[in-house]
């Protein structure tokens, strides 16, 4: 379950005497939970972020930070809603990583609610098996 790492409040300017109270509205903003795994030649990481859509994911690597942003649109349920426990908002989180890592490279897919992101290392950097020959 992701946590809510921020919750922000949007007020409507008042700039006119006798306006109409200002309207508020709250947005959400969660951490996802991540699976990281280093592969050796890449590093793995998985987030759930249900909710969203492919066109509104952004995943950015910059100065060695990788970077996820995943709009949710806001739903509307049918009906009058008597009980809402789950929550909707965007989600945010950041990796610092560093500079090892080939920005060129790096790929994203996203399924069933889950983004996967594949972050190779630079070929210099990835580990590599030595081959020991006999004398």
């Amino acid at each position: 379950m992701a946590t809510a790492i921020t919750k922000t409040e949007d007020k409507t300017s008042e700039a006119h005497a006798g306006a109409a109270p200002a309207e508020h509205e709250t947005t959400l903003t969660y951490q996802p939970n991540v699976d990281i795994c280093d592969c050796g030649a890449e590093v793995l990481i998985v987030a759930d972020i249900p909710g969203a859509r492919t066109d509104g994911i952004d995943v950015s690597f910059e100065d060695g930070l990788l970077s996820l942003h995943a709009k949710v649109p806001p739903r509307d349920p049918p009906g009058r809603v008597v009980r809402q426990e789950y929550g909707i908002g965007d989600y945010r989180r950041s990796f610092r990583l560093g500079d090892d890592f080939d920005a060129s490279q790096i790929t994203a897919d996203y399924r069933h609610g889950v983004l996967t992101i594949h972050v190779p290392r630079l070929a210099a950097v990835r580990p590599r098996k030595v081959e020991v020959r006999a004398g």
